[in-house]
């Protein structure tokens, strides 16, 4: 008897509409240092307890092009066609997760100019905005979107070395 019955709840639960998506988060970091980012940017521009402080921060972007702590994961980021995408920022400052048609630069100059980057046509249409549009703030997430099958580019608008593709088959 409970072969029948499991068979039958197969069906009913595959029967079934309106099934929620899967959804796939990308998670936003960061380490901001509150004493020195809010010293340099004003108050709240970091909100987390400890990280690598401003000189630290300017020091490996200069050297590295890049700063570790501040980065998207996983990355690539692989879907299926038909689940949806999020990205949840668990840093402690603003970031965007933003799809441009190539990478390049941010709306922030000083670091454009520090890693040679020319803004992207989608971050600098974000900075005609003020606040600039898209901007995830800690703790938030952005709304869940579909992607379509083939690779998406995706980038901080302000860190523009924090980067993934998308991957949907």
């Amino acid at each position: 008897m409970k072969p029948r019955l499991t068979i039958a709840l197969v069906f009913v639960t595959h029967g079934l509409t309106g099934v929620a998506a899967a959804i796939r988060t990308v998670q936003v970091q960061d380490a901001c240092d509150p004493e020195t980012f809010n010293a340099a940017f004003g108050a709240g521009t970091c909100i987390r307890n400890g990280g690598v402080n401003l000189d630290v921060f300017i020091n490996q972007l200069m050297k590295h092009g890049s700063v570790g702590a501040r980065h998207f994961a996983p990355d690539p980021v692989r879907l299926k066609e038909g689940s949806q995408l999020r990205a949840t920022n668990h840093g402690g400052e603003a970031h965007t997760f933003t799809e441009v048609d190539e990478f390049g630069g941010g709306f922030v100059p000083e670091l454009n100019d520090i890693l040679g980057l020319t803004p992207t046509p989608e971050c600098a249409a974000l900075a005609q905005t003020v606040p600039p549009a898209g901007l995830i703030f800690p703790g938030e997430s952005t709304d869940p979107e579909e992607e379509e099958v083939g690779v998406h580019h995706y980038q901080c608008c302000i860190h523009p070395w924090m980067r993934t593709d998308v991957v949907v088959r």
